[in-house]
């Protein structure tokens, strides 16, 4: 079987790269489109990291921490961000700043829904292996042809030997062969639809017949698809369905494209510097299952304590199930970006998880998430005091 190769900084966990050749492309293409990033950090699994901690009824006070994120989000000039940590799987901390709609002056609240990016691709992964858990897709099932999940209705056949031979597991380790050479498809004409997508990577895109990893949002879009087949259900409805609700996570929605597509607690996303490529130039809804998702740091939170193979809260899925990259190990970060957008969720040890999302990213996308990675891991490494609270019972 072949291996993920994992890449330092998530995807994932998240929005994360060789060359290629295409005999078209698309006659309309959006330039310098600020492509989705994912980047993962990995350590193997280890002793979990131990700390002194006092809990106790009295109000705890985190003014230095979020004096930390005020002045992060002044010098990025982050008009809005929302934080959740858990600690043993308990919400400890939840707390949103700065503003939702700046020219409104709408704050984030902690129900605000933001574009998450491609922490969206966990999400699908989790959809594929409970799929595959309950015994509708094996994850070494091929893709395309005859006897493939989707058959032949994409594309023109004959399919060369390298499109027949990719499985659903080498589009889950990013191992398909695809490259995104001369550009990332999944950014072209927001009007161009999966079927001609498909069509675009099947019939004019090299393919690697002998793949090494590469990171492609594309392949997560396949993954998409192959969902609704095997479901009988669009992709968003099979995830609420059969993982978020379960998970007790009810807002979270496959976004919309343009300012007037927003839906009720969704912030305004922001360019990261005047004339730079908009928030609302994406089909953001053709990225589903690769980038599509909103949701509010508190989903974030609530959906990584159910995938963390930790005993306080049953995981969605059999640990033997989760036990495979990147969900193996013990800690894992996955980011998302996007023109608009800048996300983290992190299994940062065997105590704690975090989440935060933003309605701004830098113009270097890396300088913002390792930023904001920096002033929470600091804060979880050096607070030896905890809130005895579990905040998701307040919903």
């Amino acid at each position: 079987m072949k291996n993920l190769v994992l890449v330092g900084c998530l995807i994932l966990l998240v929005s994360c790269s060789k060359t290629s050749e295409t005999k078209d492309t698309p006659t309309t293409q959006i330039e310098n489109p600020d492509t989705t990033t994912d980047t993962v950090t990995e350590e193997p699994e280890g002793e979990p990291v131990t700390e002194e901690e006092t809990e106790g009824e009295e109000p705890i006070s985190f003014e230095n921490f979020e004096a930390q994120i005020t002045s992060f989000m002044e010098t990025y000039q982050v008009p809005g961000l929302q934080v959740a940590i858990t600690k043993d799987e308990q919400l400890v901390y939840v707390k949103s700043f700065g503003y939702a709609d700046v020219e409104n002056q709408i704050p984030v609240t902690d129900n605000s829904l933001f574009r998450i990016a491609s922490i969206s691709k966990p999400i699908t992964f989790i959809s594929m292996l409970k799929l595959s858990e309950d015994g509708q897709v094996s994850l070494g099932s091929k893709v395309f042809g005859e006897d493939g999940v989707l058959g032949t209705e994409y594309g023109t056949l004959p399919y060369s030997p390298g499109i027949l031979d990719i499985s659903v597991n080498d589009l889950i380790e990013h191992r398909s062969g695809w490259t995104n050479d001369p550009y990332d498809i999944m950014f072209d004409d927001p009007s161009l639809s999966h079927q001609e997508l498909f069509s675009e990577m099947i019939d004019n895109r090299r393919i690697d017949e002998t793949p090494n990893y590469y990171y492609l949002n594309f392949g997560y879009c396949v993954l998409g698809r192959v969902i609704e087949k095997m479901s009988n259900e669009t992709y968003e409805a099979y995830v609420q369905e059969n993982i978020l609700a379960p998970m007790g996570i009810t807002e979270m929605k496959i976004g919309g494209n343009t300012l007037e597509e927003r839906i009720e607690n969704e912030v305004v996303y922001y360019p990261s510097t005047e004339g730079s490529f908009s928030p609302y130039d994406m089909n953001v809804t053709r990225m589903d299952a690769h980038g599509g998702w909103i949701a509010s740091a508190k989903d974030l939170a609530r959906f990584i304590v159910h995938i963390d193979r930790r005993s306080n809260v049953p995981d969605i899925l059999p640990t033997n199930r989760l036990n495979r990259p990147y969900f193996n190990y013990f800690n894992w970060v996955h980011t998302g970006s996007l023109p608009g957008t800048s996300s983290v969720l992190s299994r940062h040890n065997d105590t704690f998880n975090y989440s935060v999302i933003m309605n701004k990213r830098s113009s270097n996308y890396e300088t913002i998430l390792n930023a904001v990675q920096s002033v929470i891991n600091n804060e979880i490494d050096t607070r030896t005091t905890w809130p005895n609270v579990d905040l998701f019972t307040e919903d």
